[in-house]
């Protein structure tokens, strides 16, 4: 699967909800930011979708830039997004930026970050 792949495979995870495919795309040692400086595991991620925490009603890609070398790569997607998160809902326009590594079952998420996007001129 070509990064570019891998990255649309996550937004449509994210989209669905679907802890499954997550996993299978996130890195062990994954680690991200969001946008108020929190910092969370892969682990963290995981059950905020498991037990409903976070609900990604929205996510429409707005732009997509993909650098990938042999070994890792990087993704920076600037998107529009609904979520429910805490039972809040929110609208956002975000900058996701992912570091991704090339294992034996594929690409995988490394570390992300995701900071609010300026709005567009």
């Amino acid at each position: 699967m070509s990064l570019l792949a891998a990255e649309r495979a996550l937004q449509a995870a994210q989209r669905a909800g679907d802890v499954n495919a997550l996993e299978a795309l996130l890195h062990a040692s994954c680690v991200g930011a969001g946008p108020d400086g929190s910092v969370f595991s892969k682990e963290d991620d995981l059950e905020s979708y498991r037990s409903g925490a976070l609900q990604i009603t929205r996510l429409e890609e707005e732009s997509l830039d993909v650098q990938e070398d042999v070994l890792s790569g990087t993704t920076r997607l600037v998107a529009a997004v609904d979520a429910i998160q805490g039972g809040t809902a929110l609208s956002a326009r975000l900058i996701y930026t992912r570091l991704w590594v090339r294992a034996d079952e594929g690409w995988l998420v490394l570390a992300a970050t995701l900071v609010p996007a300026a709005e567009p001129a």
